[in-house]
């Protein structure tokens, strides 16, 4: 399932790589914020299961190709029987190429707090990844359509073994650059 994201988005970035012409983008500072809703998977140890995604994201602008951004993201529940769900607070840098003055990508890297409600919670902070690609309808308004992994170490009370989890996220977001 991851593989086959990362697949579709790698395709994606070079269809939109090939056919742009290089443009100069003006210089681009300041804030942002805005609101994701996606779909979500996690596998913790034997648990492998899938969720609707949704949070809010923001960050800063340092110049047009340098970005730091957290975001704060929750789950559905992940079964029918119970309850499993899961949240995720990052923080990231974010590097931006830019293909025009309409259409970039980007990549991500950082930490990540993530916690997972079940019958026990499990929490723990691991790091993550992510790739996308963003559209500006304006100066002001872009959309972004990206993936993002999660790799943490869960422990819980009264338990020594940790569990392994990865916490993949395909989102749409759309944000608005003040």
């Amino acid at each position: 399932m991851k593989r086959s994201w990362l697949v579709v988005l790698s395709l994606v970035c070079s269809l939109v790589a090939s056919s742009a012409s290089a443009i100069v983008v003006k210089d681009i500072k300041g804030y942002y914020l805005g609101a994701l809703g996606g779909y979500s998977q996690l596998e913790a140890g034997a648990f492998d299961e899938s969720a609707i995604s949704y949070g809010v994201y923001g960050g800063y602008y340092f110049s047009k190709n340098f970005a730091v951004e957290t975001a704060y993201v929750m789950t559905d529940n992940y079964v029918d029987v119970g309850d499993v769900t899961a949240n995720h607070l990052s923080f990231a840098a974010k590097f931006h190429h830019y293909f025009s003055n309409t259409y970039s990508m980007f990549i991500k890297a950082g930490a990540a707090s993530t916690k997972v409600k079940s019958d026990a919670d499990y929490d723990g902070v691991g790091w993550l990844w992510g790739a996308g690609l963003n559209m500006a309808f304006s100066n002001n308004i872009n959309v972004r359509l990206a993936y993002e992994m999660l790799y943490t170490d869960l422990d819980t009370n009264g338990v020594d073994e940790r569990v392994e989890s990865d916490l993949g996220n395909v989102y749409l977001g759309i944000h608005y650059q003040f």
